[in-house]
Formats: C-alpha cells, sequence, structure tokens
C-alpha cells in the first residue's frame, strides 16, 4: 500500500509557497496605490514564467512531484535574489517583482531568473517570459483594480511574451 501523505518538509515549503503568495500580493497592492495616489519615479518590472501544460507536467511526473517541482524552483528563486525581490508562484506561474533601477538591472535579474530556471526539470512544456514595468500614475488612472489579483489577471489577458523556451520532446526517464 503506498503513501501519499506529504513529508514534513514538502508541507513546510507549501506553506512557504504561500506565504511569498500572500506577501507577494500585499506588496503588489501597495505598489499599485502608491502609484494611482502619486506620480512618482518609484517604478517596478514585474517578470512572469509561465509553464504551459500542467497535464504534460503531471502526466511526465506526476501532480503531486509537478507541484512540488513548481514550489522549489519558486523557493530557489527566492533564495538566490535580493530580498527586494520578492518570487511568488502561482499555479503554474511564478511572478518576480524587481524595484527597477536601470533597464540593464532588470534585464540582468532577468537573465539570473532564466539561468535559475533552465535547470529545473520541467524543460518538457513550453515555457513562456514575460517583463511588465508598473506604470506611474498617469497611465493607471482610467484603471480601477480592486486587488493586485485583478491586476496580474489584466496584465495577464494582455500579455506579450519576451521570450519562449520551447520544451524538450523527450520525457524524463
Amino acid at each position: 500500500m503506498s503513501q501519499n501523505f506529504l513529508s514534513e518538509n514538502e508541507v513546510a515549503n507549501m506553506n512557504d509557497d504561500t506565504a511569498a503568495w500572500e506577501k507577494f500580493l500585499y506588496v503588489l497592492e501597495w505598489v499599485l496605490a502608491v502609484q494611482m495616489r502619486y506620480a512618482t519615479n518609484l517604478r517596478h518590472s514585474l517578470v512572469c514564467i509561465n509553464f504551459h501544460d500542467q497535464k504534460r507536467l503531471g502526466d511526465a511526473y506526476g501532480a503531486k512531484d509537478a507541484l512540488q517541482m513548481l514550489i522549489d524552483l519558486a523557493g530557489r528563486l527566492r533564495h538566490a535574489m535580493r530580498k527586494t525581490d520578492l518570487v511568488a508562484r502561482s499555479g503554474t506561474s511564478i511572478w518576480v517583482l524587481i524595484p527597477f533601477v536601470t533597464p540593464e538591472s532588470v534585464l540582468s535579474k532577468v537573465a539570473q531568473i532564466v539561468e535559475i530556471a533552465a535547470g529545473n526539470g520541467l524543460d518538457i512544456v513550453d515555457r513562456d517570459i514575460a517583463i511588465f514595468s508598473i506604470p506611474d500614475a498617469g497611465i493607471l488612472e482610467d484603471k480601477k483594480f480592486a486587488s493586485a489579483q485583478e491586476f496580474l489577471d489584466f496584465i495577464g489577458d494582455n500579455k506579450n511574451v519576451s521570450m519562449r523556451w520551447e520544451g524538450s520532446q523527450k520525457r524524463p526517464g
């Protein structure tokens, strides 16, 4: 009889993952509120890595293991980034909120994210990376978002993919 229980470490990782998502939404909501109230030079970039095919991941690794791999990747990114760069996972998407300094600093951070994500074992599915700049108050004034999640849904529906990694055709051995 096989056991389907989660280990203490897996439970701790899931709790960290959930807490990171809640923190991410809280800070993003604050950033959006500041941008709406004040035309400031407080700029942030959002990077989204989207792993496309839940079914293919689940078929290849099993749903539990695929989820754990996504949680582990988000954890590795959290530990590799600066404390000011927030990393969180929602479903098969990993979001990174980066304080904007220069375009070069954002691209350098994206290169770091790509390097870490490339070796995660989740390479059997296509992955898209999209980069967004959180606009200033003048651009957002006609948009009203009830929450950070609503904002993410809005930009998720309107995103342009900056880069795509094609998934490998072979299944893991």
